[in-house]
């Protein structure tokens, strides 16, 4: 049995790794599962291994696996503490969507579904198409004035204003939401600025305390108060539980796009002949849209941990072992996409996993899918032949890729 670590594989946590890791996961998957000793994680990068540590949730736990994480006992060295730094060790013994498992996954899913009906995915989209035409409007007139960011005018604000007319909040606290949504991503980089970090998400977790508390004495018709007006089994949901949905919302209708539409158009770049298909079949918009999640999905890959001794793509496995499953590693493996590294609007995506896969399929899926199209679709519309005009700012964070800052002209 192959228990032993490799000791030249490479560091996702480095920046220079985080930078362009496409090569890093070409070499992990030519290595297959390993064991990297300087995170204490197991690496998962091949497409029928990510599968298996996807659709096992009893064998590969997610509450283990987010908490070994987020208490800084895997990841960046010199992270060990950091949620108790910054003020997320309260959600250690909590129900989290992302970080639970059966059962309590299947109540807390269960519970946040309901409010996504046809209906009301329908209402969403037609207010993303309002929302993206208004703002590549604006983007228009700041290209034309010399000062447009494609971050900065459309990736941003887009996700930001939908995401908060869903849960029903004024549009005078939207930038507090971007404010928030960036302290929590940042707060999973290698390097956290403790102090602005925590100061942010308490003012987050006591803004959306008190929004819990109102909306359960008057609720309304919005996201948040369907989830506080929950009874699942007769019993209502806690206060923190109600408030980790809002700040799950908020992210994965947030984090996934901005970032989802700054890779998008980096694709799109980097590849003209596609571009120029798609101007002349915006039909296609979203094909393009499912091929920019494979080619440079957001969410790098999440972590689990092994609830007891198992084998994973003919490797042993321990107890307890840290797993990073890397859904963008997987996502250009060979053996499922041909020429994986290429952008190509017309091929077969239906086995991508840029967005999970099994019980844990991210829940800002359609919102993002249905932004990110909506996006594209103004842009084609408007005419708009974005070419940058400076060197773009990327992330610096090994779960979510992509842009601060993308500078850009007509």
């Amino acid at each position: 049995m192959q228990t032993q670590p490799h000791p030249d594989l490479p560091d996702l946590f480095s920046p220079l790794v985080i930078s362009d890791p496409y090569s890093a996961y070409a070499d992990l998957r030519n290595t297959g599962v390993a064991y990297d000793e300087r995170n204490d994680t197991w690496l998962v990068a091949r497409h029928r291994d990510v599968i298996e540590g996807l659709h096992h949730p009893s064998l590969y736990s997610s509450e283990r696996g987010y908490e070994a994480f987020m208490s800084g006992r895997v990841g960046p060295a010199g992270s060990e503490g950091r949620a108790t730094a910054i003020g997320l060790d309260r959600l250690f013994g909590s129900r989290v969507l992302i970080a639970s498992d059966p059962p309590d996954h299947t109540l807390l899913r269960r519970i946040v579904s309901r409010p996504f009906t046809k209906k009301s995915i329908a209402s969403w989209e037609s207010r993303a198409r309002a929302l993206a035409d208004d703002l590549v409007g604006e983007l228009a007139v700041s290209i034309a004035s010399g000062d447009a960011d494609l971050v900065r005018d459309l990736a941003v604000p887009l996700p930001v204003r939908l995401i908060a007319e869903v849960l029903g909040i004024p549009t005078d606290r939207q930038a507090d939401f971007r404010r928030w949504s960036d302290a929590l991503v940042g707060s999973l980089a290698a390097q956290v600025d403790v102090d602005a970090v925590s100061g942010d998400l308490a003012e987050m977790f006591e803004f959306f305390t008190n929004v819990t508390d109102q909306r359960r004495r008057a609720p309304g018709d919005d996201l948040i108060s369907a989830i506080a007006q929950a009874t699942p089994e007769g019993e209502e949901l806690s206060i923190i539980e109600v408030v980790m949905f809002c700040i799950l919302l908020l992210v994965a209708g947030n984090e996934t796009t901005t970032n989802l539409l700054g890779n998008l158009q980096h694709s799109l770049w980097d590849h003209p002949d596609q571009f120029e298909l798609l101007r002349h079949r915006p039909d296609l918009a979203t094909a393009a849209v499912e091929e920019g999640l494979r080619h440079g999905g957001p969410v790098q890959g999440l972590f689990r941990q092994t609830t007891r001794a198992c084998r994973l793509g003919g490797v042993h496995l321990p107890a307890a072992a840290n797993v990073f499953l890397l859904f963008a590693a997987a996502n250009r493996d060979d053996t499922v996409f041909s020429e994986p590294d290429a952008y190509r609007i017309e091929r077969d995506t239906a086995e991508h996993l840029a967005l999970g896969h099994g019980i844990h399929y991210c829940l800002g899926a359609q919102l993002a899918r249905l932004e990110a199209r909506a996006a594209l679709e103004a842009l084609l519309a408007h005419g708009l032949r974005l070419q940058p005009t400076g060197p773009a700012e990327a992330t610096h964070n090994p779960i979510l890729r992509g842009f601060v800052s993308i500078p850009v002209t007509a």
